[in-house]
């Protein structure tokens, strides 16, 4: 006979974070060992990289990522699985496994509160790029290597999880939501603008090209020759379209 149970889980709100976020960690760990071995296994040497060598980095991994990685300590997790329900021995180790959740969500909200109180005290007009943070932090697609059936080519998904770790980290959609309440009580103003192009524009003389981004930080026009850092062409850039979308709506 087979049996199938069903658990009712009512999570709190720090529980949901907590539950959110730990796949998200561990999918990034893990894309991350794989990336390893392709890229061990695409070099010259052809190096093999086993499970054994990866799961003995966990230790060193977890020391140099506590905000992270160091929050899922398995031996805790091991440790509340063997507890009896109910008593005070797995009280005691839920207490330590939600313990660091619970200060990694206060540190997020309190960054989040602070910054939009300040963006709120200093400006009457706020714009910001109408994200869609779940493709943000999607993961890449693979690229297989068509003279090598079964291998892939490198796809930036190392580099990539850096970004989705710090996209996650950021909690953009609960700064926003913070950033819209304050600005409404306050009497401001906050617009949402295309993202399209926010940082290939030239803001001197309006040209559009990839080209104009030679790296991620600098900004280049190939039309005029305007150079900047690429994070304030496309503030001014968000700015701008902001302020062009005020005027065309009616008051």
């Amino acid at each position: 006979m087979i049996r199938a149970y069903k658990i009712l889980m009512r999570p709190t709100v720090g529980q949901q974070a907590a539950l959110a976020q730990m796949p998200r960690d561990h999918c990034s760990l893990h894309n991350g060992a794989l990336q390893e071995r392709r890229d061990a296994y695409q070099h010259a040497s052809q190096t093999t990289v086993r499970y054994g060598q990866q799961s003995a980095q966990l230790k060193e991994i977890r020391a140099f990522d506590p905000e992270r990685q160091g929050r899922w300590s398995f031996s805790s997790q091991q440790a509340l699985s063997r507890c009896k329900r109910g008593s005070k021995r797995r009280r005691k180790a839920v207490g330590k496994v939600a313990r660091p959740h619970r200060k990694v969500r206060r540190q997020r909200l309190d960054h989040s509160h602070k910054a939009a109180r300040d963006l709120v005290r200093e400006h009457d007009f706020i714009a910001h790029e109408d994200l869609e943070i779940r493709n943000v932090s999607r993961a890449p697609e693979p690229k297989p290597d068509s003279g090598r059936p079964g291998s892939f080519l490198p796809n930036g998904a190392a580099s990539k999880a850096g970004l989705n770790r710090s996209t996650n980290d950021a909690d953009w959609g609960v700064f926003l939501a913070i950033l819209n309440a304050k600005a409404e009580s306050a009497g401001r103003e906050v617009m949402t603008v295309d993202p399209r192009n926010t940082s290939r524009r030239c803001p001197a003389c309006g040209h559009t090209a990839k080209e104009n981004r030679p790296t991620q930080e600098k900004f280049h026009c190939v039309a005029c020759g305007h150079h900047a850092h690429a994070d304030t062409v496309g503030a001014l850039n968000v700015l701008r379209a902001g302020l062009a979308r005020r005027e065309t709506q009616p008051a």
